[in-house]
């Protein structure tokens, strides 16, 4: 009797771990590489600790109205809870392909998320492709890296084309509207994979709009000062200036704009660097009329069902208002856990294949995307922005008119009216 006990014992042991007790216990590791140091440091801290909010959502209740927050780890995988992993690249493109071998190899992640700075994830998800291992990024926008057609990786974010798209679209509206015509466009950017992703994308589409001439000025990354790339613009005299910057060269060069008194008809810049708290922090008024390409504005709160209590507890966490690379972030981590949760198992090809069928409600997420669903590249193909102006230091949506809260003062007003 006691030996078919045991017997009887052993095959619910084995038949428990066949059918998903072993995947219950086991932990899920995440991997996430971000710039908590280098130019970038302080977007990259800041966006670090929204996923760090979104890991704590997926494997703790909350009562928010988005999905996994009222359940513990992920329901599909017998409530298994996500174990984030944090190294900094510090902004070092040769950093990402070491930090992703170390992780799969040492720490066996089964799934990698970054970098925020394109030149790093280029490198990171080529070593993440040789692995095998699956990597999702929601705040790298270079065209280029879904444009290589990886099988392991997937771009939540909308990249420079669209941006690109965006603000000449935009640009088109509010000039035939103030009656005010525009021939000209310079692309003043950091001189790197995500920088040269928006003068490539410009150059592609500007004559279409019906503009004459694009120039391009770039600068190296860690540039100590701009004003021999300011009197190069200033020379081109452009109507329009579109922008690529990281968060200290964006200050550096609104700073030259101003003291050199160049004065385009308007200011464009995609990114984090015009929609970081810091950038009005340092420029005061002459942050004022400055546009910037966004994925998050207050205004979602009204849209977004979860999207208020998921600010209001960043808040509290950081001190800081969301903002547009932390609520990036926090979206890509949402995505990853929805299929990670829809995944047969945690095998690297079961998780590439449930990122694949990936279809995602926009109404669940904290952005402005129409959802979440990848083409055969690894691109969100419903990812889309809004663009912003800052309007007594603060950012007001000015498009498109379906989220706009005031309509955008065009042409910008000199540097001695503000």
């Amino acid at each position: 009797m006691t030996i078919n006990k045991l017997l009887l014992g052993a095959v619910v042991v084995a038949v428990t771990s066949t059918f998903g007790g072993a995947q219950a216990a086991e932990e899920i590791r995440l991997g996430l590489l971000m710039p908590t140091s280098g130019p970038a440091a302080k977007s990259g801290q800041e966006t670090l600790e929204a996923v760090r909010f979104a890991v704590e959502l997926i494997n703790n209740k909350f009562d928010i109205d988005m999905p996994f927050a009222r359940t513990e780890g992920l329901p599909g995988q017998g409530g298994a809870k996500i174990k984030l992993i944090v190294e900094d690249h510090g902004g070092r493109p040769e950093r990402g392909a070491a930090i992703v071998e170390r992780m799969i190899v040492e720490e066996k992640v089964h799934i990698l998320q970054g970098c925020f700075h394109s030149s790093v994830c280029a490198p990171a998800s080529q070593a993440a492709e040789k692995h095998g291992i699956p990597m999702v990024t929601g705040t790298s926008e270079s065209p280029a890296l879904t444009a290589r057609g990886l099988r392991t990786f997937f771009s939540v974010t909308p990249t420079a084309s669209d941006i690109a798209r965006d603000f000449f679209t935009f640009l088109k509206e509010v000039s035939e509207k103030a009656n005010v015509p525009l021939s000209t466009v310079s692309v003043m950017h950091v001189n790197d994979v995500w920088g040269s992703g928006l003068a490539k994308a410009a150059r592609a589409i500007y004559k279409d709009f019906g503009y004459k001439t694009l120039k391009v000025v770039s600068y190296p990354v860690n540039v100590s000062n701009l004003k021999s790339e300011v009197l190069k613009l200033k020379r081109d005299n452009p109507d329009v200036i579109l922008q690529a910057s990281f968060d200290p060269d964006a200050i550096m060069a609104v700073k030259t704009y101003q003291a050199l008194q160049l004065q385009p008809k308007a200011i464009l810049a995609m990114g984090a660097s015009f929609n970081s708290p810091d950038f009005i922090k340092s420029l005061g008024k002459n942050a004022d009329y400055n546009f910037a390409h966004t994925k998050y504005h207050p205004a979602l709160l009204k849209t977004r069902k979860g999207a208020s209590l998921v600010a209001a507890e960043y808040k509290k966490r950081t001190g800081r208002d969301m903002w547009d690379a932390p609520a990036r972030a926090f979206t890509a981590t949402m995505v990853i856990a929805d299929a990670l949760n829809r995944a047969k198992s945690l095998a690297p090809d079961d998780i590439i294949a449930a990122l694949r069928e990936t279809n995602i409600d926009g109404a669940d997420t904290i952005v402005p995307y129409r959802g979440v669903r990848f083409n055969d590249k690894g691109q969100n193909e419903l990812a889309n922005g809004l663009i912003t102006q800052i309007r007594d230091g603060k950012h007001v949506a000015v498009w498109p008119s379906s989220i706009a809260e005031q309509e955008a003062v065009f042409p910008m007003p000199g540097w001695d009216k503000r």
